[in-house]
C-alpha cells in the first residue's frame, strides 16, 4: 500500500471463483465534486465505456478516456479520476492471480496503458456483472475476455518524472497542458532558476532535454485523443502545434508512423453511435 493513499472500502472487488467483475459508476455513485482521491486497488481494474466527460491521472500522466478504448491500470496502481456532471462509466476488476490474458508479453500489462474495447468485449464485460450464472459458464465467458483483451501502444511511450520538486512543477504543468506554448526561459523563471539549472534538472532527471521530454508528453497526449477518433487538425491545436503538418512531423518521428495509420479499430469501434449508458 502506498502511504497518504485511501483504499477503497473492502479493499477487494473480486473473490473466488470469480476470475472479474464489473460495476457502473454514474450519477448516485459519483462524488459530489466529481473526483475520487489518490487510491489504489488489490485487483487490477480496467475503466472503460466512458460517457461524459473522464479523466484519469495515474503515473504522472494525465489520461482522457475515449468512449472506444478503456485504461487499464495493474494492481496497486495509484490513480485519481475526474468525472464531469452527468459522466458516467464501468469499471471491471481482474483478480490479479486469476487474470490470463491471451498469448501476449506479459510486460503489456504491467503498467498504465489504453485498451481497445470493441462492441464484442463491451457486452461481455457487461455480462459479467451477472452474479447468477453458472461457475462454468461464467469461467468459460471470463477467458473470451482474457482472449479479446489486446493493448494499444500508447503505453510504450515513455514520459519520466524529473526528481528536482522544480523541474517536477514543471513536469506535472506541461502534463496537465501540453498545448502550453512558453519557452525553456519562461519556464525557468517559474521554476525560480536559470535554464542551465532546469536543463540540467531535465537531463539529469529523465535522461532527455526539456524540448526532447516535451515532445514525449505532447505525443502522448496526442495518442489518446487519437485513439478518441478526433481529427489531426483539432489534435495538433489541444497538444501545442501551430499547423497540422508540423505535429505529424513530429509524430512520425517519434512513433515512426503518421498519426492517420496509427489505430487500427475494429469495424464496430467506428461506429459514431456508440455509446455507453448505465
Amino acid at each position: 500500500m502506498h502511504q497518504g493513499v485511501t483504499v477503497l472500502p473492502s479493499d477487494r472487488a473480486v473473490f473466488p471463483p470469480y476470475a472479474m467483475s464489473t460495476g457502473w459508476f454514474g450519477r448516485t455513485s459519483l462524488p459530489p465534486e466529481g473526483r475520487w482521491e489518490p487510491h489504489d486497488h488489490y485487483e487490477h481494474s480496467l475503466l472503460w465505456g466512458v460517457s461524459g466527460g473522464v479523466t484519469v491521472l495515474a503515473d504522472h500522466v494525465r489520461w482522457q478516456i475515449p468512449p472506444t478504448v478503456g485504461l487499464w491500470m495493474p494492481s496497486r496502481t495509484v490513480h485519481e479520476v475526474f468525472a464531469t456532471v452527468g459522466s458516467s462509466f464501468y469499471m471491471t476488476y481482474f483478480r490479479p492471480e486469476a487474470f490470463v490474458p491471451a498469448a501476449l508479453d506479459p510486460e503489456a500489462w504491467r503498467s498504465t496503458g489504453p485498451v481497445a474495447v470493441s462492441r464484442v468485449l463491451r457486452e461481455i464485460l457487461l455480462h459479467m456483472r451477472a452474479y447468477d450464472m453458472p461457475v462454468p459458464a461464467r469461467t468459460r465467458a471470463e477467458h473470451v475476455v482474457f482472449d479479446m483483451m489486446q493493448p494499444l501502444e500508447v503505453a510504450a511511450l515513455d514520459v519520466p518524472m524529473p526528481s528536482d520538486p522544480r523541474a517536477e512543477a514543471v513536469a506535472r504543468a506541461l502534463i496537465a497542458n501540453p498545448a502550453d506554448p512558453r519557452s525553456l526561459a519562461e519556464w525557468a523563471a517559474v521554476a525560480g532558476g536559470s535554464v542551465r539549472t532546469l536543463t540540467r534538472m531535465f537531463s539529469s532527471g529523465t535522461g532527455m532535454s526539456f524540448a526532447q521530454w516535451r515532445i514525449q508528453v505532447r505525443v502522448r497526449a496526442a495518442l489518446t485523443y487519437l485513439a478518441a477518433g478526433m481529427p489531426v487538425s483539432v489534435v495538433s491545436r489541444k497538444v501545442g502545434y501551430s499547423t497540422p503538418s508540423a505535429f505529424v512531423s513530429v509524430f512520425r518521428r517519434v512513433t515512426g508512423r503518421t498519426p492517420g495509420h496509427y489505430f487500427t479499430f475494429p469495424p464496430d469501434m467506428a461506429d459514431p453511435r456508440w455509446s455507453v449508458g448505465a
